[in-house]
């Protein structure tokens, strides 16, 4: 039976409605690499899916309909004879060679193959240095077909253009009859066509077993699903329904002519047998020695392909940690520098998030990836979490699971699996394991310590001007170790300030045994140019940097900050509740007296209308500023940074209800720059429990430099001492 154009053309319509109504995101990866020749398209088998994206797939890049093999237990019934008119052939149909050789030969069709011959749920993959696939309580190595297939059909190949050489009609026409090839004029074009294996990865992200709207729907209508298709259910339709990235990576080519060179072949090619009965091919076509190499070769280009992501590192380092207990830092430090050293790898794919910046891993804000993978793990009963610290469930790590179950039930060993096959990524996975926690948090602190100097030397150089820019001393972050301290305190300086507005207050609790790392907002220290190009989610982050070079240091640590660095306090303080044994808000400014800094979004509007239109008068970039401390502070204010420091503090004052680490408010009650009422209504909005607030007289800003500051350092050291 042919397969029906009709039918291919109804299903394709099927799917592309499907895929563009679920949430799988299809990424395609060299695609160019697809000759223009007959192919068998060699494809991992892990789902369902691939027997009918695949196809779809290949019609797409390739313009051509696919045949495919499939178990002989499908074709049965109505379902059997949908399969037939797609394009699959049976793995008993006794035409089976027959019919994917003449599509070979005329190139009309691709040919898709499974090498595993069967989905490999478990992703075990390499035995003892070989390719081994689980079957039937055995393993066993993968299926030679698809090679000897190819093989075959290039023989064909090279026997027909001997004949047309040697003017052979009639044993042409048999081979034009036996393989379907059509006219005599073909044979031509036909010779003059090479067979080729490409192999193909698919490769999921991220891999979930959740109850989901498919398996709902499918348990209504049948009450009781085989327990094989309720796992299936569960994973692929998670899959469908909750989104998953699809990412697949098409290999070079693996051409066929190349494995008929040896002296046998050449005078099998030669002879005048046509070798189409079955006594004469596996008396002298068997190709087995050729088929193992082709096997081996298809098969390490297909699982070098995988995509690696976040889920495959995260499950590696679970695994290979030999401890019950591990420490949640650690794991996130692991996978960090993980990440860090793989990316210089030369892997053929990997997925797009691993290529961003890691840091969230570190700064203990939300990393979604991270939690995902967690939260997968304990629900299948592997881990469980309190107070910092991972627990394995030893006797789910050591169980031997169920094939097709394991997909549901341990998705860290699927996971762990996959990227066994990749040398140089697992290499490195282990030197980051084999490294004692100390040497990982030393690393860790050194590189975002250089980071963060590395940043203001940057911004210095480019943003200095002559007679404006203050001394590098000035503007530079500043870390205080003390040795044998585990008391940490992150300083945060204010608004077109810098490092050295919060160093008196940080040398003063140096001295009273505290490390002290003082951070520089991103646009400051410099020049008022950069400060007008920065955003606060910069400064956000400058102060994160702050806090992993602290976190990697001491073993508890407070954030303290003036100002602007009061509402990044507040913040950090928010979104790392856990973290913090506590806080400090000195004049934070949730209101401001000047009542041109409401003006500054509407101004930073017009500014832009101006550049649109090309236009460099009438626009207001920088207003004069007047400081307090003028070695510290720029002179001139940019509306931009206004606008965001505006923005930036409505973010914080929506997020106050949700702090819950203990909180001491400052504010200074005559403070001509923050509306005194800023430093109460912090206090009354915040959610803790454990807050105080300190009204200190004082009729300037500034209070951590200068007459004055020391009541203040005296108030912040009191509640260091009592919440650390």
């Amino acid at each position: 039976m042919e397969p029906s154009n009709l039918l291919l053309k109804l299903t394709k319509l099927a799917l592309d409605a499907i895929i563009k109504f679920s949430k799988a995101d299809i990424r395609v990866h060299d695609a160019e690499r697809i000759p223009e020749q007959p192919c068998i398209f060699v494809i991992n088998h892990f789902t369902r899916l691939e027997t009918f994206v695949m196809p779809y797939m290949l019609h797409k890049l390739t313009g051509k309909n696919t045949l495919s093999m499939a178990h002989h237990s499908f074709f049965s019934g109505a379902f059997g004879t949908y399969m037939t008119k797609l394009g699959a052939i049976s793995t008993k149909d006794p035409e089976r060679d027959r019919k994917i050789i003449g599509a070979l030969l005329r190139g009309d069709y691709s040919v898709m193959v499974f090498p595993e011959g069967q989905m490999v749920k478990d992703k075990k993959l390499v035995e003892k240095g070989k390719y081994m696939i689980y079957n039937t309580g055995i393993r066993r190595p993968p299926h030679t077909g698809s090679g000897i297939l190819a093989l075959r059909a290039e023989f064909y190949r090279a026997k027909m253009a001997h004949l047309l050489k040697n003017g052979n009609q009639r044993e042409l026409q048999e081979y034009i009859g036996h393989f379907e090839l059509g006219s005599a004029g073909e044979v031509e074009r036909i010779t003059g066509l090479e067979t080729c294996i490409v192999p193909v990865n698919i490769t999921y992200f991220p891999i979930r077993a959740r109850n989901n709207a498919i398996n709902r729907l499918a348990n209504y209508f049948v009450h009781t699903l085989p327990e094989r298709i309720e796992e299936e259910l569960e994973v692929e339709g998670t899959m469908i329904t909750e989104g998953v990235d699809i990412d697949i990576n098409f290999g070079a080519p693996i051409y066929m002519k190349e494995y008929l060179s040896s002296g046998a072949t050449r005078r099998a090619i030669g002879n005048e047998k046509l070798y189409l009965s079955a006594i004469e091919i596996k008396g002298d076509l068997h190709f087995s020695r050729e088929a193992l190499d082709l096997m081996y070769r298809y098969m390490y280009a297909i699982y070098g392909m995988t995509t690696v992501n976040h889920d495959h590192i995260f499950a590696y380092i679970l695994e290979r940690y030999r401890r019950r207990k591990i420490r949640v830092d650690d794991f996130k430090n692991r996978a960090y520098l993980a990440i860090d050293r793989i990316q210089s790898v030369t892997m053929q794919s990997h997925h797009t998030t691993l290529k961003m910046r890691q840091n969230y891993l570190l700064t203990d804000d939300l990393h979604a990836r991270f939690v995902s993978f967690m939260d997968a793990a304990k629900s299948d009963g592997l881990i469980s979490e309190e107070q910092g610290f991972i627990y394995k469930n030893r006797d789910r790590f050591s169980k031997l699971y169920e094939f097709h179950d394991i997909r549901k039930d341990n998705i860290v060993e699927v996971l762990r699996n996959e990227i066994e096959p990749l040398d140089q990524v697992v290499r490195n996975l282990n030197a980051v394991m084999r490294a004692p926690a100390c040497i990982l948090r030393r690393r860790i602190r050194k590189m975002y310590r250089a980071l963060d100097l590395e940043y203001f030397e940057q911004d210095y150089q480019k943003y200095f001007i002559e007679g404006e820019s203050k001394p590098r001393n000035i503007g530079r972050p500043f870390f205080l170790k003390r040795f044998f301290s585990s008391k940490g305190v992150l300083l945060v300086h204010g608004y077109m300030a810098a490092p050295e507005e919060m160093r008196a207050l940080g040398e003063f609790l140096y001295r009273r045994g505290f490390t002290v790392y003082g951070v520089r907002m991103r646009g400051h220290g410099t020049a008022p140019e950069d400060l007008q190009e920065r955003t606060w989610e910069e400064w956000y982050e400058s102060v994160n940097r702050g806090y992993v070079v602290l976190k990697n240091t001491v073993k508890r640590m407070a954030v303290v900050g003036f100002s602007t660095g009061a509402g990044l306090a507040l913040l950090q303080a928010v979104n790392k509740s856990d973290r913090f044994a506590g806080m400090v808000s000195i004049n934070a400014p949730l209101r401001i007296n000047n009542i041109g800094s409401r003006m500054a979004s509407t101004i930073v509007h017009w500014n832009n209308f101006m550049d649109r239109l090309s236009v460099k008068k009438g626009k207001l970039e920088f207003v004069a500023n007047t400081p307090e401390n003028q070695h510290i502070n720029y002179f001139r204010n940019p509306v931009r940074g206004v606008a965001q420091l505006e923005k930036f503090m409505r973010v914080v004052d929506q997020n106050l209800p949700e702090l819950c680490v203990p909180a001491l408010i400052i504010q200074g009650s005559n403070d001509p720059v923050v509306n005194p009422v800023s430093g109460p209504e912090i206090f009354d909005r915040i959610g803790c429990r454990n807050k105080e607030l300190c009204r200190l007289f004082a009729d300037r800003h500034g209070i951590v430099n200068g007459e004055g500051s020391h009541r203040v350092f005296m108030r912040v050291l009191r509640f260091l001492d009592d919440v650390m």
